[in-house]
Order: C-alpha cells, then structure tokens, then sequence
C-alpha cells in the first residue's frame, strides 16, 4: 500500500458512565478525588468506577482512494472513532493522523449554526474547511442544487428538518474537495432518492482518489461502497478484511443471536399467549436439506414451516406470510393463500402448513416472516406468529434489491446466404 492517509494506531478512549454532578456536595469530592494524591492511580489510564472503553486497542490504516466500512451494534465504538479521527475527542492512548482535507459528516447538522442561514452555514462550513470565499462561491449553485434546498437556502437552519440539514450538510462535505471523508449513519435520515444519489457521488469520489470511511447499519451500503470493513464489538476489534468476508461473520453472528432470542420469544409467547380455539403456536425454517436453520444463502431454497394448535375446527383457513426486512419492517414481500387462490384444508388439531421458496434471490440482510391466520368465512383475523427472523448472505451476486428467475434464450440464426450466388441471380 502507498503512504497511509488515515493511520489509526492502538487507540483507546474511555468514557465514564452517569459521571453528572448535579450539586456543590457531589462536585467537590469529585474534583478532590482527581486532584489530591490519594485519589490517584498508579495507571492513568486505567479505569475507574463507572468508567468503560468506548474504544479499545483499534488500529487501521488507509491509503489513497481506499474505503473502509466500520459496522457493528449500537454502543460498539463506531461513531467515536470518527470522532476520534476528525478531532472532536481526544484519545487517552495511541495516536492518529489524517493527511490533507477532512470532511465529516457525523452528525445531522453538525458545524452549522441554527440561527445563521442555509446560505451562511455554507461559507462558514467551507471556511472551517480550510476553501475561500472565491471556492465556495465557485461551488455554491452545485452544493445547493444537491441539496435540493433552494427554496430554503436564505432559512436560518433552525427552521430545517433533519432530513433538509442532512442533505445541506453532505452536498458541503462532499464538495469541499476533501482527501478524507468521514460518514456516520446520519444518512439513513434522508429518503431513498437523495440516499441513491450520495451513493452515486461517493462512488465518484472514490474513483476520484477521495479515502473514504463509512460507519453503517446498511450493511448493502457497506459491501457496495466499502473495499474492506472493520467489525466492531464493545470497543474492540472482532473482524477487520474484505467486506464481504466480514458482512458474513457479522450476520453470522447475528444469527446466533437471533436464535437464542427467538427461542427465549417464542417461550415466553406460548407461557403467556391466552387459550383460543385456534391458534399459530410456533414457526420453523428449514433450509433445501431439511436442516433447522437461521442462516441462508441467496439463492438457497427455504421451506416456512407454520405450526398450529386447533382446539376448534376452522373450516376456511387462510395464510398470509409477510417477509419484511427485520430492521424497519418495511415489506420486501408477500405470499398469500387466498390472493393466490389456494385453498387449506380445514385445521383440526395439531399440524403444520408449510410454503416452500424456491429460490431466496434477494439482497444479503436480516429479514422476518410475519404470520397471519385469518377466517375466510368471516375475513377476521383469527392469530398472529411473532416475528420469524433470519439471516441472508451472500452466495448467489444480487446486484440488486432483488433478483428474478429466468433463462436467456436466442433462436437459431438465420443461413447466411451466399453473396456469390447472389451476384450470380443478378
């Protein structure tokens, strides 16, 4: 690799947890206990009560034009070590360095003041980004216009929504020309067009030679963005390599999780749930082998299993089974019985209905089943299943959200003629 642009070596930074006083009787000991001798350590970085690391023992570098992607759950350390890199915290141990321009988008609205104007926080922004007045001038009608803010430009930002400072704040980030950018979460704030196109301008970036970090639950927005990623849990360092790589260990992870908390769910469910005459007691995933599974591959088969209990006989049953993505419970898609025109037998007893998928052709993430029972005779919603989660990876590329099946066909050509014989008929 060519001389690091961002080198981040064996960072610690510690926090302290409820460290608030609120009156003179709490401060004064406080501040006693750090300023006399007896209050001391012999390790001044070694933690005190309530105290954690927020990051530790981290390290990476990046070169020119490269893109890392730093994922992890909530409290894993990822957005303060982007505020460790643009300056905002200081470290108790190891060291850092960004060389040349840095841009950081880490927060919504962050560097703008509420009370100046769309139009003012821009100069300011670009000033603090090192531009002068002449450069943004230059750049003013492009930052603008991507932030689709015009009509609001001459607003005092305060007026904004979180979604409108996003936008002003990125379209200024990323068009100070910067050598490093930094980019927390803050743009799962803006909708589905403004996200596909800060997708499309980091990609530019990127090409351009702009390094690149990217902090993301979005985890399509990490492998399609991101050369290699870093995995962070509590702090600490779990997986660091090519996204893909990583991604996979990560949902592998949450598999587990997802496991045992279903279990846990579904135990509590059952303890809990009132008797009725009939109801979904509990829902299984079995892959293509017939294997109990949480984990898939994208193309995989998957067999829903949907167990019931029917102390009453349901004479019209019907099923609906709702696949949403697990994060926000936005639907990706649907399977139903009676849109479908399939008719149940009626439930008696203890049984299970089953729908086979053929193929998961989707984008890698954590999605959800969600079950329906409903009476058909009377169209009311007779039982719900708790969320069946689980987990996709990649095996089979999805460029896309999803994929379709199909087959590429060409009909045989044509005999080419021969253009003696045609000279000759002439």
């Amino acid at each position: 690799m060519s001389e690091a642009v961002v080198e981040f070596d064996h960072i610690y930074k510690k926090f302290a947890r409820g460290e608030r006083h609120n009156s003179l009787r709490d401060f004064i000991p406080a501040m006693a206990r750090k300023l006399l001798p007896f209050g001391k350590r012999k390790d001044p970085v070694a933690l005190k009560d309530q105290e954690f690391w927020a990051v530790s023992d981290v390290s990476f570098k990046l070169g020119k034009g490269e893109s890392m992607g730093i994922i992890g759950p909530n409290g894993s350390g990822k957005s303060t070590t982007l505020k460790l890199l643009s300056g905002i915290l200081r470290p108790e141990r190891g060291k850092y360095h960004v060389r040349g321009r840095l841009s950081a988008l880490i927060e919504v609205g962050a560097g703008f003041h509420p009370d100046l104007t769309g139009r003012e926080n821009v100069y300011l922004n670009g000033s603090i980004m090192g531009m002068s007045r002449k450069e943004v001038a230059a750049k003013f009608n492009d930052i603008v216009e991507f932030a689709g803010v015009e009509e609001f430009i001459d607003t005092p930002v305060k007026r904004y929504s979180s979604g409108m400072a996003v936008r002003l704040g990125f379209a200024v980030s990323a068009f100070v020309e910067p050598d490093v950018m930094l980019v927390d979460e803050v743009l799962a704030v803006g909708d589905t067009e403004f996200r596909n196109r800060c997708m499309n301008h980091m990609n530019r970036m990127l090409r351009n030679g702009v390094t690149m970090i990217l902090v993301s639950h979005n985890l399509n927005e990490v492998r399609n963005l991101c050369q290699n990623t870093l995995m962070l849990y509590k702090g600490q360092t779990l997986m660091q390599g090519p996204s893909q790589k990583v991604i996979e260990k990560y949902h592998h992870i949450v598999g587990e999780r997802i496991k045992a908390d279903q279990e846990k769910i579904a135990a509590a469910d059952l303890k809990n749930k009132p008797a009725t005459a009939v109801a979904m007691t509990h829902c299984e995933l079995f892959d293509a082998a017939g294997e109990l599974c949480e984990v898939f591959g994208s193309g995989d088969g998957m067999t829903v299993r949907m167990h019931y209990k029917a102390n009453q006989r349901l004479e019209q049953p019907q099923l609906a089974a709702d696949l949403v993505w697990a994060s926000d419970d936005y639907l990706a898609a649907s399977c139903s019985t009676p849109l479908e025109k399939v008719k149940l037998q009626p439930l008696t007893g203890v049984g299970y209905i089953d729908l086979k998928i053929a193929s998961l052709l989707m984008e890698p993430n954590v999605y959800a089943w969600n079950i329906k029972l409903i009476d058909g005779a009377t169209g009311q919603l007779v039982d719900t299943m708790p969320k069946t989660r689980f987990v996709l990876n990649e095996q089979v590329p999805v460029p896309g959200v999803f994929g379709l099946v199909h087959e590429w066909r060409q009909p045989a050509a044509a005999p080419t003629a021969n253009p003696d014989a045609r000279e000759q008929a002439a």
